[in-house]
């Protein structure tokens, strides 16, 4: 696998979750176990069949009950790879009850796409190098035409698309939906909006909502059975409006619970949310491949921990998912400097702390520190970029020298045209005989690697072997997940 050759000295991480969000819409990852038993929720993309694997984790689905939307299927392989689905069952062996995609949005795109984003039904839908497309391309997107999207809401309610189809029969769509955030709610007016739609609720059937009225920043599914929606209006009376529950019936207090999605809001130094949770910090939670300064509105986050009420999630461990950066390389010259605890490779300085998990495989040193480093050393560190845009180590080894020299990080910077990527501050050049390999490690062009990369976001792999020197090309470049 390409992460695991860089990298597979490091010990994996639990992967019980998966990628997106119970109760519908799709718009985090959740797993969660009760005290009474072992029900635990996995939502994410399916990225295979044999059963079904989402997000690489495999669920038996063999006495499962399988939906898309309202309709019950006869197989889970009538759903897509890319589709982002809630997975029910047991955590302890990974069976499922049952597997359910619901949709962000379906219904008429308002028009073409600009750049790498285009508007469905009055929501702003952005894609990158993980968005898979189905019956249509970005390109291809045409006003009128009926999509379904599913994805990750960022912190101005747009949508990270992981899967976008286009309905090639719109007459099989019974209804258009659309599933997010409350905003602007006015009880007078029996007005609201979700991202840029203004939705009217005068009309529709409300029965499922406590009050008659939806809540200010409350997570709904809005319906148009009628298909009334006019591309471009943005603007709907909703026939029929449903609450959607993020924790589905997993989410009792005591119970415990995973989740990965995109921070939505920052409250306070320990409580954020993510996901529709409110999610609280404690002196106890441990952080991986971040700190407490690192969490911001947009940082992709898992979160484990237990509930404590009603939506609220006392963290007990915090990873961030996309800010996971490594080096493979020898400390520079001179670039050792015990006093404050910083090594120097390939001009980047790495902080490493007491934190820092230090091992010494080449001379059996123990304990080891920088004290015991030298510059030529050949170390092999993972770690997270600082809310200070330090490199800042949480695994450290000093292996035998090796002719390779690896880096891992998102790019920050792209220029097609020079043949250049910007890794951790480092330019990486490229030239005709530099490799270029996609998210499925399979061969690609330059042009399709560069058309990938979206900046600050797609992480990058560089390889040099044997290494020369950094301005020299690289070997080999791949996307990373």
């Amino acid at each position: 696998m390409k992460a695991k050759r860089m990298f597979g000295l490091f010990m994996s991480l639990p992967l019980w979750l998966a990628g997106c969000g119970g109760g519908g819409g799709g718009t985090d990852s959740i797993s969660a176990s009760s005290s009474a038993g072992t029900v635990g929720i996995s939502s994410g993309a399916i990225t295979g069949f044999g059963s079904v694997f989402v997000n690489g984790v495999k669920f038996n689905t063999d006495n499962a009950s399988i939906f898309r939307g309202d309709d019950q299927l006869n197989d889970v392989r009538e759903l897509e790879i890319g589709m982002i689905v809630r997975v029910e069952g047991s955590i302890d062996d990974r069976v499922a009850t049952s597997v359910r995609f619901e949709e962000d949005v379906k219904g008429p795109a308002d028009g073409q796409a600009t750049g790498d984003r285009f508007s469905v039904m009055g929501q702003s839908v952005i894609t990158d190098a993980g968005t898979i497309f189905n019956n249509t391309s970005l390109a291809g997107i045409a006003a009128g035409d009926i999509l379904e999207i599913s994805g990750l809401r960022n912190a101005n309610d747009d949508i990270v698309a992981r899967f976008v189809e286009r309905k090639t029969n719109p007459a099989d769509v019974n209804r258009y939906s659309v599933i997010g955030n409350v905003r602007d709610l006015d009880t007078t007016s029996l007005t609201f909006r979700i991202d840029d739609l203004a939705i009217s609720y005068g009309p529709a059937n409300v029965n499922d909502l406590p009050s008659g009225n939806p809540a200010e920043g409350q997570i709904v599914e809005v319906k148009d059975d009628s298909k009334a929606y006019v591309p471009g209006s943005l603007s709907l009376s909703a026939t029929k409006i449903e609450p959607q529950n993020r924790l589905g019936n997993a989410g009792a207090v005591g119970a415990k619970a995973e989740i990965e999605s995109i921070v939505t809001r920052v409250n306070s130094s320990s409580e954020f949310e993510i996901g529709g949770i409110l999610v609280r910090t404690t002196p106890s939670t441990l952080f991986l491949f971040g700190t407490l300064n690192n969490i911001v509105a947009g940082a992709r986050l898992e979160v484990e921990g237990v509930i404590s009420s009603s939506d609220v999630l006392e963290a007990s461990k915090v990873k961030f998912e996309d800010n996971d950066a490594r080096i493979q390389a020898n400390i520079d010259f001179g670039g050792v400097n015990p006093e404050d605890g910083t090594v120097t490779i390939l001009d980047i300085p790495v902080t490493v702390t007491d934190e820092t998990d230090k091992e010494d495989k080449r001379d059996g040193v123990s304990p080891f520190s920088p004290g015991d480093m030298q510059a030529g050393d050949y170390l092999e560190i993972r770690g997270f970029i600082g809310a200070n845009g330090a490199f800042v180590a949480t695994e450290l080894r000093r292996d035998d020298d090796d002719s390779k020299v690896e880096i891992r990080a998102p790019a920050s910077q792209k220029d097609p045209l020079a043949g250049t990527v910007t890794v951790m501050g480092l330019t990486v050049n490229t030239s005709g005989s530099t490799q270029f390999r996609g998210f499925d490690d399979q061969p690609i062009s330059a042009s399709q690697f560069f058309d990938a990369v979206v900046e600050g976001l797609t992480v990058v792999q560089a390889r040099w072997d044997p290494f020369t020197d950094v301005s020299a090309p690289a070997r080999e470049l791949e996307l990373e997940d």
